[in-house]
């Protein structure tokens, strides 16, 4: 069982415009371009993907060309800070897809049962969800993805319930971080419902809330002991 790779890769482009921030490298705070000393522990990300704790999913074919493309443009020395590629943005959101997918798959494989997995990867608001909680990391997606096994066990399979209950388990999750990506998923989530492939292009071209800055800080999101960050 798994997911249309290129819708997959269509949502990805709607986490990174809506969900996600543009490019950080640690020359970045030597050259000046940045002055917050916050970042002095930070490695080099782009789009929340994390070169330096990122380990495998980074030596990965997908990864290496996403990483290539970044190198090949010399982003370390000539982009801007939250730069989010420009003109080579489509190629890097595609790559960054080809990262994630497997780690996406890999996951609800594992943590999702067959019923609930087919319920999610058959709506995309649901897989909107999914995919953004590969980037939280594993134990997030893990919690996550028992809520909506224990709601469809009980016989919960309207897709607009099991969005809100997914929605309402990230705002109510007593972790601040988490709480704020559950509020900003909440604005965008059900603009997601029953679109055609166009209409999936105009979210991600024009995103309805503001890029999380502070994601800049950390690479992805890892909050709470006992939850294995991811990239």
């Amino acid at each position: 069982m798994s997911i249309d790779k290129s819708r997959f890769n269509k949502i990805v482009g709607i986490v990174i415009d809506n969900l996600e921030g543009g490019y950080y490298h640690p020359q970045m705070l030597i050259d000046g371009r940045v002055k917050d000393s916050r970042y002095k522990n930070s490695g080099e990300t782009m789009y929340g993907i994390d070169r330096k704790a990122g380990g495998s999913i980074n030596t990965t074919t997908a990864g290496k060309k996403f990483w290539g493309v970044i190198d090949s443009l010399d982003a370390k020395h000539k982009w801007k800070w939250l730069y989010k590629g420009g003109e080579h943005a489509g190629q890097l959101k595609s790559l960054a897809g080809d990262v994630i997918y497997p780690e996406y798959e890999r996951m609800s494989n594992e943590y999702l049962s067959d019923k609930a997995r087919k319920i999610v990867d058959s709506d995309d608001r649901l897989t909107f969800n999914f995919a953004y909680a590969t980037w939280n990391g594993e134990g997030w997606f893990k919690k996550f993805a028992n809520k909506i096994n224990d709601s469809v066990k009980n016989g919960v399979t309207n897709n607009d319930t099991l969005i809100n209950i997914a929605v309402r388990q990230r705002i109510e999750s007593e972790n601040s971080l988490i709480s704020q990506g559950g509020n900003k998923v909440n604005s965008v989530i059900d603009k997601l419902k029953d679109l055609t492939d166009s209409q999936i292009e105009t979210v991600k071209r024009h995103p309805f809330i503001p890029v999380l800055v502070l994601v800049g800080l950390v690479g992805i999101i890892y909050i709470g002991i006992n939850h294995k960050k991811l990239f």
